[in-house]
């Protein structure tokens, strides 16, 4: 079987990994919340109507469920700021006009220098498409709700109070395509290490 092209693998995997990331959110309201419940929900299409239209939640909020005492628990919180709370002090129509703005840079910055990338380098399209899933992600909880919906919880061992700022699936897609980026940057055109085959070209179909 023939491997997809860059951008068939870039629709493969943001399709997969956007519908994981609301997934997962979607379970964390249903079971870290009461929300569909007092909502009335019953069907899955009702529940799923409930989740992207309810907002505010916190106060439905169940008690963390434990995964792994020491160090692991899921936790529902909702975040309208960016990693570690930032610019969550921001009023909510220039908060969302602002983290819109960024999402759509991103974006286009991804696609940009995606498209620029040769049919051997699939290390650095896999990071692209992991920052550009996540962003997604997240971009489709601010469309929805005007906050993002975070719920995994790590913290040092048997320290609830030394933790790792609460994150989801989008975010870790995003860490795990920086870190790739990080460690497999591009080659430079003409340069050493640069793939063989990619001297000429530089899309593929």
């Amino acid at each position: 079987m023939r491997p997809p092209g860059k951008w068939g693998l870039l629709a493969l995997i943001s399709t997969a990994a956007v519908a994981a990331d609301q997934w997962t959110k979607y379970l964390a309201v249903a079971r870290l919340t009461r929300a569909l419940e007092g909502a009335g929900a019953q069907t899955l299409l009702e529940r799923i109507r409930a989740f992207y239209g309810l907002r505010h939640l916190e106060g439905m909020a169940l008690d963390p469920y434990v995964v792994w005492g020491p160090v692991w628990r899921m936790s529902y919180v909702e975040n309208p700021g960016a990693a570690w709370s930032l610019f969550r002090g921001m009023a909510e129509s220039s908060r969302q006009l602002f983290f819109g703005a960024i999402t759509v840079a991103a974006v286009i910055f991804i696609v940009h220098y995606y498209r620029k990338l040769g049919p051997g380098q699939r290390t650095l399209q896999l990071a692209l498409a992991s920052v550009f899933s996540g962003a997604l992600g997240n971009f489709v909880d601010r469309l929805a709700r005007g906050y993002v919906i975070d719920f995994i919880e790590w913290h040092w061992w048997n320290r609830p109070d030394l933790r790792w700022p609460t994150f989801n699936v989008a975010d870790s897609l995003i860490v795990v395509g920086v870190a790739l980026l990080v460690l497999h940057p591009a080659p430079r055109p003409g340069g050493q290490g640069e793939p063989a085959g990619n001297k000429t070209a530089s899309t593929d179909v």
